[in-house]
This record gives structure tokens, C-alpha cells and sequence, in this order.
């Protein structure tokens, strides 16, 4: 009798205990599984892996391809596919390998080919809307409805050149913020932007992270790489910042479980620089530009830091830093026109 009791209580307690299968736009997960497939939306498709782990924790969604030409993010979630493994995993993952697959297949800056739209403009997109709002309002629904911490994974286009750096939003929630304030320094980045130009409207929510924030889940913005290129070096930069991120949040015991084989780019632990905002430096003429400083220069209000010139290679503008502080992303090509960026100056966060 006392033995059939003890069975009991055991089933009991298991039954309550038990890990929970995870659901994802439909498809259903038992814990200690990975699941990889293409989700149909609309007219394109967006290929997706579930890794739910064996023991409870939370859940994180890494993005990739929301800029379809932004590559070692979409490379490095193709790895980490590879080295998460479920039975050391607390929690589940989410990895949304290519959010824009039109824009990718067309090398598109930004833009969708389809309806010449920026998905990362238009959230929390509509189900009755052109094709990219259909598939912000997929994310929304189905991606960010069942994630607690979200990172969206950017690089640098083909005529950007840009200081690894994260984006973490300031909602004015003090529990929130400070939540994702933390959540961005885990993943050990010394480049940190806490920046409140996002509106706190859920309806009007406007990028994919700031959507994630809106609803009450720490969501950043990660930038490693350059050039629209697909460097090892960078995508094992994004590698090691995922694993930070995972064993921030306690899903693993060490960054270590996931093995990087790319070549290691640690950083040397360096001091982190929180930035308030940044600031834009535009041209008001249209030509060539040049640089007069690097990414990463630490710039004076007033000084030079590039020039415009006409099509016979005479100055038509001089571009001075309207205040100071660290380049962090800057135009590597010479097209420029009347009103584009030229390079974007963060702001040192004083108090």
C-alpha cells in the first residue's frame, strides 16, 4: 500500500513538472527536440528552427535576413542551428534564419523587390496589406507572441561601414528598460545605443525589436559586419554574442557549450560606452563624398568629417560632426544625394 502511495505522489509530481511541448505557428514540439521547416506566408516563405530544450526556461528568438542583404547573420544561425543542442538546453530557441527572402534573392538593400517596402518600417504590419506588412504581421503574431527576449541581427550593407555595436531601446518602463539594458550587456558588445526614438504605440510599433518592446519583451538590435559581406570573422562575432546572450539569460551554463569552430575574435574586455542617441550627418548636395575620418574616431563638434564633390571633382560641401562623439556607422561608397546619410555620430550617454 505504502509503495502504490509513493507511485503516486511520483506520477503526480511528474505530471506537473512534466515539460510542455512547444507550439509555433501550428506545429507542435516535444521538449528535448529540433524542428527545422518553411513557413508559407502569403506569396514567400520564411524558414524557420525550433530548438526546445529538455528543461524549462526562456524563450529567444534570434533573427536574421529582415535586410535581405545583410549576410553573417543568416550564416552564423545556420551554425548555432548546428551547436545548440536541446538536452543542455534550458528554455527553447527560435531561430528565424531569413525573415525577407525576396529581398535576399534579389540582393535588394533594405528593400523588398515585391512592393518596394522595409520590413523593419512596417510593423506590426497587416494581414490585409502588401506583401511585406503581411509577413511583419506573421512575425507579430505567430514569432513575437511566443517570444521573451528577442534579438534582430543587422550588418552593414554594401556601402556601409559600421563599429559592431547593439541597440537597446528605452521605453521609459523602468522595469522593462533596466531588464533590457542587462539583456544587451550580456551579450558583451562595448558599443551599447540606448535610444528612445521608437514610439510606445503597439499598434504603430514601426520596427521588428521596438514591437518586441512594445509588448512588454526586451528586443535588440545587433550590427556586426559590413560591406554586404559574409566574413567569418563576423560571423563568429554574432556566434559568440548568442551564446553570451543564452547564458545571460540562464539557458546554458556557459557560453562555452556552444563550440565556435570559426576562428576565435574574443575581444579583450574593454570598458562599455553607452550612447544616448545618434546623430546623422547628412549631405545637402548631391555628388561624390569622401570621408575625412574612420568608423570607430572619436569626433569634436566642428570637426571635418567629410566632403561633397561635384562630377568634376570640385568641393561643393564640407561636412563638420554637429556634436561629439564616436562614428559608429559611415557611407563607404561616393554616390551620394541631396539629403542622404553620410555617417551617423553616437552620443555619449552623460548621467
Amino acid at each position: 500500500m505504502r509503495f502504490c502511495w509513493v507511485c503516486m505522489l511520483w506520477l503526480c509530481w511528474g505530471s506537473v513538472h512534466a515539460r510542455e511541448a512547444f507550439e509555433l505557428a501550428g506545429k507542435q514540439l516535444a521538449p528535448g527536440t529540433v524542428s527545422s521547416w518553411t513557413m508559407t506566408v502569403a506569396s514567400t516563405a520564411i524558414p524557420v528552427t525550433v530548438i526546445h530544450g529538455q528543461t524549462p526556461g526562456p524563450v529567444l528568438t534570434l533573427t536574421a535576413g529582415i535586410h535581405g542583404d545583410e549576410f553573417p547573420a543568416i550564416l552564423a544561425l545556420q551554425q548555432l542551428r548546428k551547436q545548440i543542442q536541446p538536452e543542455h538546453l534550458k528554455g527553447t530557441v527560435i531561430l528565424v534564419h531569413l525573415a525577407n527572402l525576396e529581398g535576399f534573392h534579389a540582393r535588394r538593400i533594405a528593400l523588398s523587390p515585391v512592393d518596394e517596402k522595409n520590413l523593419n518600417r512596417v510593423f506590426p504590419g497587416s494581414e490585409q496589406g502588401t506583401l511585406t506588412e503581411q509577413v511583419a504581421a506573421f512575425l507579430t503574431a505567430q514569432v513575437i507572441s511566443k517570444t521573451d527576449y528577442l534579438i534582430d541581427i543587422h550588418s552593414g550593407s554594401a556601402n556601409q561601414h559600421l563599429l559592431p555595436h547593439v541597440y537597446s531601446p528605452v521605453s521609459h518602463v523602468p522595469a522593462l528598460d533596466a531588464r533590457t539594458q542587462q539583456f544587451a550587456e550580456s551579450l558583451g558588445s562595448p558599443e551599447i545605443v540606448l535610444y528612445d526614438g521608437r514610439p510606445n504605440d503597439p499598434d504603430h510599433s514601426i520596427s521588428y525589436p521596438n514591437t518586441a518592446q512594445t509588448r512588454g519583451k526586451p528586443g535588440l538590435t545587433l550590427e556586426v559586419g559590413q560591406f554586404a559581406q559574409s566574413d567569418a570573422a563576423f560571423v563568429t562575432m554574432i556566434m559568440q554574442a548568442c551564446a553570451r546572450a543564452m547564458h545571460g539569460l540562464g539557458m546554458t551554463d556557459a557560453p562555452e557549450t556552444i563550440v565556435i569552430s570559426t576562428p576565435d575574435t574574443a575581444q579583450v574586455a574593454s570598458p562599455i560606452h553607452y550612447y544616448s542617441k545618434l546623430i546623422e550627418v547628412r549631405s545637402t548636395q548631391t555628388g561624390l563624398f569622401t570621408a575625412k575620418s574612420s568608423i570607430g574616431d572619436w569626433v569634436s563638434a566642428g570637426q571635418v568629417v567629410g566632403e561633397v564633390t561635384d562630377y568634376f571633382g570640385d568641393n561643393i560641401e564640407t561636412l563638420r560632426a554637429p556634436v561629439a562623439g564616436r562614428i559608429l556607422i559611415q557611407n563607404a561608397t561616393p554616390p551620394i544625394r541631396a539629403g542622404e546619410v553620410t555617417l551617423s555620430i553616437g552620443v555619449l550617454k552623460t548621467h
